[in-house]
């Protein structure tokens, strides 16, 4: 959790309207366990600066919060291939903002 931005390099919040979402990213967001419920991802302590991303997901369930510590790393090092679609949804949703598609 963000709980202070004086030691943050750089903080970018974007919206973005389903419409945005490619289809294969919204499947996963809708089938995958791992978005079901709110959760936190990755690890922390990789880097300097820690690389932290926040996603809310709102629809007809409510609000979700997700939270991916040290994405590109954390994701390099798991062994674990259910990592793979958390990884595509996060990497989705940084290219769609820095890309200004949002």
């Amino acid at each position: 959790m963000l709980d202070n931005i004086d030691d943050r390099s750089s903080i970018d919040l974007a919206e973005i309207q389903i419409d945005d979402v490619a289809e294969d990213i919204l499947q996963i967001i809708r089938t995958n366990q791992a978005f079901f419920a709110s959760k936190v991802f990755g690890a922390q302590g990789f880097g300097s600066p820690e690389e932290y991303d926040k996603l809310v997901l709102e629809d007809d369930n409510g609000s979700r919060t997700f939270e991916y510590f040290n994405k590109g790393i954390s994701y390099m090092m798991s062994t674990n291939k259910k990592d793979r679609p958390i990884f595509q949804v996060f990497t989705h949703f940084m290219l769609l903002q820095h890309k200004g598609n949002v």
